[in-house]
């Protein structure tokens, strides 16, 4: 796409300033071709583009929608490889498609599966852990909704600046108001005195606009007025304490239409409850979503329609700031949390293999919902009692004596039922109703099972909040991913612990180190189950190494191996945490991509593909290194498949239709 007119004086500072107001990466692309490049990017792609790889997928997953939004010629929304969502949007002069230019925008992590999606791609990458974690701490979460409002913004702000590129002078003016606008919603955002929020808005519009009289009008209690928290000007006097109906007049037009509205009619004026002195007005509603929360009232001064479209844009940014203002708390609540969880989630996966796992359980979950006390209870080899393995708040050797047996108590009952239990009041609660212990200070507990495949292993009990509150269905949730962690790290400590050996023989293939067939099996039964019972999809990958048979008959059974071990490498180098990877047979590979759209198992199959073939695979017998290729098939359950065998009976077929095209390609079930 080349360069509209006089796009190269918009000032460079542009997309940092909307990157400042709406917390989102602002790139401008002059060609439907992304090149990753770490300057104006934010520190979690930077921290992927010092990986070569990193830098490769990053131009693979951007350049495709850039040339779809170029395409379709609107914005595409998509998440990358690295779960981060983002934003391609087009923009043209005068509705030309060849003469525009591209912004690239988002880099937003919008929720916590997000955020681990991305530690397991960048440690993937080769990505220090200690780097990721202290990256991921900086992180703010942005909801998908408020990220496509954000993105709106900047698109309705630029496309402003595009129509009026022709006059350069005006242009100079307007981004002068446009950052004087920016910065002030940027700074109205952090304003925790209501007064300072809307002298600084009515300030604002004075100035810039030179208004005669204007005021803030906010929507009161009760939602069927609205009242006057400021004014600005010579007649601010007269507007002391108004307050107006929602339903009287250029109000009410003002608020049902939620557009801006203007008269210069006294009746007019009358019958919309001004006071007497004013002779024009006009009114631009401030909204949050479709529901408009004040209204900027212009008074006794003529605004032209390119100051109103300014004047329109500001009011989005206010709209935006008062969003803000409202769910901050809210996000630094959650934020502190995610972090602590995912700070939790590290420390055990660090100390799996060492004696203190289960203390670290302990003290970790009960850091992240307040509590004082707590243990941490394990089912005993032979499955007839609960065993206390570490506490909090109370030394462990005074409860080393104590042995429950599964459905007796309420530890007892827990684990029997494998259900987590939440108490506000233990006196009260008719499923527990016993006098408190007077070791605790209050009366509110949770017990959470600790489950591996449905069977459960322990218990999580908690017990007293620091600040004395109770505990609740939130803390529950918060709790569910540090109690599934610690099972599965538990679960993996024990079976080190019996038999590591045997274990590793038993599931694993001797050549390659990866997963055996028999194992595979179990495993892809399981994931179905658990896919139909969450109402989640997943997929499969069968991978098949081109040409086998000539590469041993030509070089012998030993380079054979050595390409099957190459190629299991490149795999596991690969494939996410999460994801399952085998050896299915011979020179065949499978891989289960759990909670895995198709087109999203096609990026990682292609992704596979790719290293592979760009792998140096040096023969001793041969004179020059062997190029090595793979051919993959894939599909996904439930869109292609109603059972296991028809899964991998799917995803055969899409392999060798692969092999039937050439090979050395990534071919899709459905697509054949």
């Amino acid at each position: 796409m080349n360069n509209i007119e006089h796009i190269e004086d918009l000032p460079s500072k542009w997309t940092s300033t909307i990157s400042g107001l709406t917390d989102l990466t602002l790139l401008l692309c002059k060609e439907e071709k992304y090149h990753s490049s770490q300057e104006g990017e934010n520190n979690l792609c930077k921290l992927l583009q010092e990986q070569t790889a990193g830098r490769a997928f990053c131009e693979q997953d951007c350049t495709v929608p850039l040339v779809q939004a170029v395409k379709k010629g609107e914005a595409v929304y998509f998440k990358c490889y690295a779960h981060l969502n983002n934003v391609a949007i087009p923009f043209y002069s005068n509705g030309d498609r060849n003469n525009g230019f591209l912004i690239l925008g988002g880099r937003v992590v919008s929720s916590y599966d997000d955020l681990v999606g991305y530690r397991g791609v960048a440690e993937k990458l080769g990505c220090e852990p200690s780097r990721v974690l202290e990256i991921a701490k900086g992180v703010s979460f942005k909801d998908v909704d408020s990220f496509k409002s954000s993105a709106e913004s900047v698109r309705m702000v630029t496309d402003y600046l595009i129509k009026n590129a022709g006059s350069y002078k005006r242009m100079e003016d307007d981004i002068a108001k446009l950052n004087t606008i920016i910065k002030v919603a940027t700074a109205i955002t952090t304003f925790a005195d209501s007064k300072e929020f809307c002298n600084t808005i009515l300030n604002t519009i004075g100035v810039l606009f030179n208004v005669r009289t204007t005021m803030l009008l906010v929507r009161e209690g009760s939602g069927d007025s609205f009242k006057a928290a400021g004014a600005f000007g010579y007649e601010k006097g007269l507007l002391e304490g108004f307050s107006v109906s929602r339903d009287e007049g250029l109000i009410k037009e003002a608020v049902v239409r939620n557009e801006v509205v203007s008269s210069s009619e006294l009746l007019d004026m009358l019958n919309s409850g001004f006071p007497n002195g004013f002779t024009s007005v006009k009114i631009f509603p401030i909204s949050a979503g479709n529901i408009v929360e004040g209204l900027i009232v212009i008074l006794n001064t003529p605004i032209s329609s390119h100051d109103e479209d300014l004047l329109r844009a500001f009011c989005n940014f206010i709209s935006l700031a008062i969003d803000n203002r409202h769910i901050l708390l809210q996000c630094e609540a959650i934020e502190k949390i995610c972090h602590a969880s995912l700070h939790a989630l590290y420390s055990i996966e660090t100390c799996i293999d060492s004696a203190d796992l289960f203390n670290i359980i302990i003290e970790k979950a009960a850091e992240i919902v307040g509590a004082e006390q707590g243990s941490l209870m394990l089912l005993n080899e032979e499955g007839h009692e609960i065993e206390v393995k570490a506490t909090r708040g109370l030394n462990q050797a005074i409860l080393s004596h104590v042995r429950i047996r599964p459905g007796e108590g309420i530890a007892g009952s827990v684990l029997e039922k494998g259900m987590p239990l939440v108490v506000s009041n233990i006196e009260e609660d008719k499923r527990t109703s016993r006098s408190n212990r007077v070791r605790y200070k209050t009366k509110s507990f949770i017990s959470m099972p600790l489950k591996v495949r449905d069977k459960c292993i322990g218990l999580l009990n908690l017990a007293d909040k620091a600040d004395g509150s109770e505990f609740s269905d939130n803390d529950i949730k918060i709790l569910e991913a540090i109690a599934l962690y610690s099972a599965v790290a538990i679960e993996r400590r024990v079976y080190y612990q019996s038999s590591v050996n045997l274990r590793k023989i038993s599931i694993t293939d001797s050549l390659t180190g990866l997963l055996n067939r028999r194992y595979f099996e179990e495993r892809i039964s399981e994931e179905m189950e658990r896919s139909k019972r969450h109402g989640q999809p997943f997929s499969l990958i069968i991978l098949d190494i081109d040409d086998f048979k000539r590469l041993n008959d030509t070089y012998g059974h030993l380079c054979g191996d050595e390409a099957l071990k190459n190629t299991a490498n490149e795999i596991r180098r690969c494939v996410r945490i999460i994801d399952i990877a085998a050896r299915y047979g011979g020179e065949e590979f499978a891989i289960i991509l759990p909670t895995t759209e198709k087109e999203d198992a096609g990026l990682i199959g292609e992704r596979i593909r790719s290293e592979i073939e760009g792998m140096p695979f040096n023969i001793k017998e041969a004179e020059k290194a062997v190029k090595q290729t793979v051919s993959l098939g894939i599909a996904s359950y439930p869109g292609d498949a109603s059972s296991v065998e028809e899964l991998i009976n799917n995803a055969d077929r899409a392999l060798y239709r692969a092999k039937g095209l050439g090979k050395n390609r990534v071919v899709i079930f459905g697509n054949l």
